[in-house]
Formats: C-alpha cells, structure tokens, sequence
C-alpha cells in the first residue's frame, strides 16, 4: 500500500509503508491494542466482581458510607511495592479512577466542596482522590459540606483555611462523622480533609487528626504537628500514631 510524503519543497511524493520502520511501527502498534483488549476484558471482570461485593452478605450496611479507606490503602500500597520506575507514577491516578468505577458499580457517591480562599487546587486534589465517577458540588460554607455529609452517601471535603475553623464544629457537633482522607501539598502537608459517615473500623491506620481545647498540642509531641489554631482550640496530625478513635479525647479521625 502506498502513500503519500511531501518532501522538503512541499511536493508529493509516494512512501512506501512496507519499509522495515513502517512494519516496525505497525507491529508496535498493533501490540498495543491487543493489551488494550485484555485491559479492557480485565476491567470489565473487575467491576462485575464489585457488583458482587456490593450484593455480598457480609458487605457493610447501615448509615455508613459504602467506602473502605484501609483497604483502598492497602490495594494501592502493595501495587506501588510492585511497580516499576516505569509505572509507579501511573500506578495511583489509574488505580484510583479503577476503585471508583468499582464503587459506582455498588451505589451512587457525591462529593460536597468547600474551598474557602484557595485558588481551586482543593477541586484538582479532590477528583484526584475519588475520580470522575462520583457527583461534585460545590458549597457556600463548611457547615453545608457537613450537613451533607451527615445524611449519608455524600463526602464533605474542606479546606483548611484559617478563618474558617470548621474542624472544632466537627468535633463538637458531628460526632457520626469521621476525617478519613487528607489532601496534601507538595510537602506532604494536609490542605484538605475528607469527612463522612464511616465505619470507624475502617478507617486507615498512619495519621491520627485531634481537636483539643486548651494551647498549642503540637508542642512537645514529637510527629505530632500543629495544622491550625483558634480561640485556644487546636488542630493537630500525628504521623504514624497508634491512638484509638475516641471522641472524648478529641480524636477525630484516621488515614494512612
């Protein structure tokens, strides 16, 4: 089969694609949609498997948000393990956008935003997290995004801004919602939390986040990090920290 090139002056001129490059580049080519088929015939074995997980006996019920943020750690923990230096970097953008077309495959999930100030990295953090399967929208107010939350299949996710401290009404006033999820910067510094009804048995172990009255509960703590303050009242992530989940101390959640 032949076709056409221009060559330098802009003329046609016959090209042969039977050359050894072509046949070359064709065979490549050609290996690459037949991944692509068996790509596709996984994924699609995949989402019918969590239908069924959906369906299952044991599968958790109740007022709980259909999410398994320790086993979503895990999956993606023993695939960066594996992967290469080739893949590492695909590995959770494209693990991420998998779980949640798995998840949507068991009920719908929406996602409440409050950005605050910032300048829409929140919205960009956010989708990264739970990809394009699930609704967002934004709201007016943090107080919006936790009353969401607090009617069940929605995800509240808030900035962290200064003039906002909506973490103290969460620990005072929501006591069936639960930090699971942090949006972080470059420097691997919470910008963002992700609150909802979940089941406190499975929540992620690694960062435990605290309220507490009474001065800055970042001093002296050694991983334990101050990440805003108001009126006395304290914000605070501890790296790695084994604490239980209890309310009564101030601990407001969990994620790895």
């Amino acid at each position: 089969m032949l076709t056409q090139t221009r060559d330098r002056g802009g003329a046609q001129q016959p090209a042969n694609d039977l050359t050894s490059e072509c046949l070359t580049l064709q065979a490549l080519r050609h290996e690459i949609d037949r991944i692509d088929q068996e790509m596709l015939e996984l994924l699609n074995r995949r989402l019918q498997i969590a239908q069924r997980v959906g369906r299952a006996k044991d599968a958790p019920h109740g007022p709980h948000l259909n999410l398994r943020p320790d086993r979503e750690a895990a999956v993606l923990a023993r695939l960066m393990d594996k992967a290469s230096d080739l893949t590492r970097p695909a590995v959770a953008p494209v693990w991420r956008e998998v779980i949640a077309a798995g998840l949507a495959q068991q009920g719908a999930l929406s996602v409440a935003l409050w950005r605050g100030v910032e300048d829409g990295r929140t919205w960009d953090r956010a989708r990264q997290r739970f990809g394009s399967q699930v609704t967002y929208m934004g709201v007016a107010n943090p107080k919006a995004a936790l009353d969401a939350a607090q009617l069940g299949e929605t995800v509240a996710v808030l900035n962290l801004s200064a003039d906002q401290p909506w973490w103290i009404d969460l620990e005072r006033d929501y006591p069936d919602l639960w930090v699971f999820e942090s949006l972080d910067d470059a420097r691997g510094t919470p910008v963002a939390l992700c609150v909802g009804r979940m089941d406190p048995a499975s929540l992620a172990q690694g960062r435990i986040f605290s309220v507490t009255a009474g001065g800055d509960a970042g001093e002296g703590q050694g991983r334990r990090r101050t990440l805003a303050t108001h009126h006395g009242w304290t914000l605070a992530v501890t790296e790695g920290g084994d604490q239980r989940l209890d309310r009564a101390h101030g601990v407001i959640g969990r994620c790895g």
